[in-house]
């Protein structure tokens, strides 16, 4: 072959990926969608400052017309950094007046974030301030629906504590076995206790056993005042497994609420980051009115039964909590829920098919409210089905939800809320607003599919390794910070460009009166919140177009 001949013909190579990867998008004329109106307020003190604690309960408020309000950011914690306690406890008083519902994160007031209620400390002092203005601020403000949530803390000893950090996989074998020798009286499991007993130092240990002594005590004392004051009280168990101290501790607070007769008020629940979440919804549908009748759909008949990475139950147990948890229904009829909940958990014995595949693309054709969930148990992108549905351009654009970030229970609370708030909307606001409604979803799933699949999935562990090669601290990037910004930035905007034109953008995401509404282009501005690279900090703002159907056959 010439010169001349190679040339043309990679040109034309050229030109046929181009016109595939860009062709055959429909011509449209812009649509501004409105923001849905906000017609009521609550109050938020989060877990921490992180994106999914913070932004993502505000984002999923203003989707249910509720303006979700936030402590000012210099109040909040920074990484290591704990919030300015006292200055929260002045704000919250100020607040809760002027808002008819609050949820309030007692680990942000009493230990500072999530993470400093994970380092043993003498806090008696602190838990006492924090109940007495509870106690204080419901009896003054009885009018405001509260919600209190509090966080066992997980079954890993906190990174942050060395050497105790050093003894992590003695510790949680100690934890698993102390709680598996109580709960069965087992000899093998004694005999296999005080083996791994002996080879931990007993300061270390001391120091790990008291951690979830001194929850379980705060845990009790917790339940008492939500008995007297007729306070919502939410307990979350974050990473675990079947058996250990946590699940101890989740068993007495189970006890606890039965005996002080808490029935609904009292909630337990695996996950930790997805609570304020949850207690939105939940919210709103007492708000509202509105029972979601959700339809369960696994893909493949292995899912149900599987335990997922840091969950204490199997997957089914887990999506009942969280339907239960909204004041939700788990329904067998698919043609009258108000949404399917689609359920992918990926692993070794459990790959994508193309009959998974089918699955969801003809739910999807078929005109239903679709939640997706999209799980990795080895986290490997191959895992999940999200890349095989890209691939096929399955019109994810036309998902209710989508979610598939860190662990099962996370990524189950933020799609069953996403989906109840989006269909709880449909019913009772009025036909005109629904393609903004329908907008407004979607810019949240976008956002969702570039976070929790593009950079948890494609890029994070490659950033981990790349910084490492480097002489890089991912978990400390310092003055690194910018630079993993930038790489980031670029990967995301390259995905979004692929996700737009070749699926997102190619369907009508929605259908009325003779038009198809489309989802036309894709901005994103992306920070990392913190000096690490665990999570980002994403905003998407959507571009959409409508055309007549007429135009686009």
């Amino acid at each position: 072959m010439n010169k001349k001949k190679f040339i043309l013909l990679a040109l034309l190579l050229l030109c046929a990926y181009f016109y595939e990867m860009f062709g055959g998008m429909p011509a449209t004329v812009p649509f501004t969608p409105q923001p849905v109106k906000a017609d009521s307020s609550l109050l938020l003190a989060p877990l921490d400052s992180r994106p999914p604690c913070t932004t993502l309960v505000h984002k999923l408020g203003a989707l249910a017309s509720l303006d979700v309000v936030l402590p000012p950011k210099e109040l909040l914690d920074n990484y290591n950094t704990p919030a300015a306690k006292e200055k929260l406890f002045a704000w919250l008083a100020q607040e809760l007046p002027l808002h008819p519902a609050a949820i309030v994160s007692a680990d942000i007031l009493i230990h500072g974030s999530l993470l400093g209620s994970r380092v043993p400390l003498g806090l008696d002092v602190d838990e006492e301030n924090f109940l007495g203005f509870i106690n204080r601020q419901h009896r003054l403000n009885p009018q405001v629906n509260l919600a209190v949530f509090s966080v066992i803390p997980r079954l890993l000893v906190s990174d942050q504590l060395i050497p105790d950090s050093w003894y992590q996989w003695h510790l949680m074998r100690y934890a698993t076995l102390k709680d598996m020798a109580e709960t069965f009286g087992d000899p093998y499991f004694t005999s296999q206790l005080l083996e791994i007993d002996a080879r931990i130092p007993d300061d270390i240990k001391a120091k790990y056993s008291n951690l979830y002594a001194n929850n379980d005590a705060f845990n009790k004392k917790l339940v008492q005042l939500a008995a007297a004051d007729d306070i919502t009280l939410v307990i979350g168990q974050d990473d675990a497994q079947a058996f250990g101290l946590p699940n101890r501790n989740r068993n007495h607070v189970l006890a606890y609420m039965e005996h002080a007769q808490l029935g609904n008020k009292g909630l337990v629940t695996s996950g930790a980051d997805e609570i304020a979440i949850l207690l939105l919804t939940r919210y709103y549908n007492q708000l509202h009115g509105f029972t979601p009748q959700i339809y369960v759909q696994y893909s493949s008949p292995k899912v149900a039964s599987k335990t997922m990475p840091y969950m204490p139950c199997s997957v089914d147990a887990s999506v009942r909590d969280k339907v239960s948890f909204i004041g939700g229904q788990l329904t067998d009829d698919a043609d009258h829920a108000d949404f399917i909940l689609f359920v992918h958990c990926g692993d070794d014995d459990n790959e994508p098919t193309t009959a998974m595949l089918h699955d969801l693309s003809e739910l999807l054709a078929a005109g239903k409210h679709v939640a997706f969930v999209d799980q990795t148990a080895n986290y490997k992108p191959g895992e999940l089905l999200t890349p095989k549905l890209l691939d096929a351009r399955v019109p994810l654009s036309k998902l209710a939800a989508f979610a598939g970030w860190n662990t099962l229970s996370n990524s189950l609370g933020t799609a069953i809320s996403q989906a109840t708030i989006f269909t709880g909307q449909l019913k009772r606001l009025p036909n005109s607003d629904r393609p903004s409604l329908y907008a407004q979803n979607l810019n949240f799933t976008v956002e969702r599919l570039l976070d929790d699949y593009a950079y948890q999935k494609l890029l994070h562990s490659r950033l981990t390794t790349l910084l490492k090669l480097q002489g890089r601290t991912p978990t400390d990037l310092g003055d690194n910070k910018i630079f993993a910004e930038r790489i980031i930035q670029g990967f995301l905007q390259r995905q979004k460009t692929q996700m737009l034109y070749g699926d997102l953008g190619r369907a009508p995401f929605y259908q009325a009166d003779g038009e198809d509404y489309f989802l036309t282009g894709i901005d994103i501005d992306v920070q990392l919140p913190w000096t690490r690279i665990f999570e980002i900090d994403l905003t998407t703002n959507c571009h959409f177009g409508k055309a007549s159907h007429t135009s686009n056959r």
